[in-house]
This record gives structure tokens, sequence and C-alpha cells, in this order.
């Protein structure tokens, strides 16, 4: 049976966009997006901050990160780059051509009662 009679397969850019977001959240150094979250936003809240383009079997991602202090902002760039890469090549076999991280702000690490800051300033 040739593959034209199979029928088609094609994966949502959603979905995508949802692999993604779940590959950065599971990184450390990676600061809550929202005030009163506890992790990278999942679902979709997540979608603000990971732009996804499919074109055919080809795709390329833009992830907008902040970065807790005293992690190294290089380090987890790259990690995110790599984890979003592996990621979406292997749960969908689609190539990932691009993966762009633009390192929104730096924040403090989450204080004793879990709060965390909403961006470094001069006082402290």
């Amino acid at each position: 049976m040739a593959d034209q009679d199979r029928g088609s397969v094609g994966i949502s850019r959603d979905v995508v966009t949802a692999i993604a977001g779940i590959a950065i959240s599971e990184i450390d150094g990676i600061a809550n997006l929202r005030a009163g979250d506890t992790a990278f936003r999942r679902g979709e809240g997540m979608k603000r901050y990971v732009d996804t383009n499919v074109d055919g079997d080809v795709v390329s991602v833009t992830a907008r990160i902040i970065v807790v202090h005293g992690y190294p902002i290089l380090k987890i760039a790259k990690q995110v780059q790599a984890r979003i890469k592996a990621e979406i090549e292997r749960m969908t076999g689609l190539r990932v051509s691009a993966v762009n991280v633009d390192v929104q702000k730096l924040v403090k690490p989450e204080g004793p009662l879990g709060e965390q800051a909403d961006e470094w300033d001069d006082e402290g």
C-alpha cells in the first residue's frame, strides 16, 4: 500500500508549543513568569512565552524566559535551546531549525515566604 493511500498525520502548532513549554519548565534557574506562579507556566498561559512556527516538517521556536540571579544566563539559555530541540524532535519527528531564547529579565531568588521578586532593583 502506498503512503498516499494511508492518509496523513498533522501535528498542531499548539502541541509543539506545549512540548517546548514543558521542556523549559524542567530546567533549573528559570523563574516564575507571573507573580503567584510556582513554576514556568504550562498550558494556555504558557503560550505568551513560547512562539512556534511549523512549516511542513520544520519548526522554529522563540522562548521568552526570566532567569534567577545566581544562575549563569548563557548556560541556562543553551540548556533551553538544547532541551526544546531534543524534546520536539523526539516527540514529533519534526526537525527544529532554530530555537531563539529571549532572556527578558533577571530576578532575585525566591524569598523565605516563597515569593518571587518581580525584578532586580538597585536596593538589594
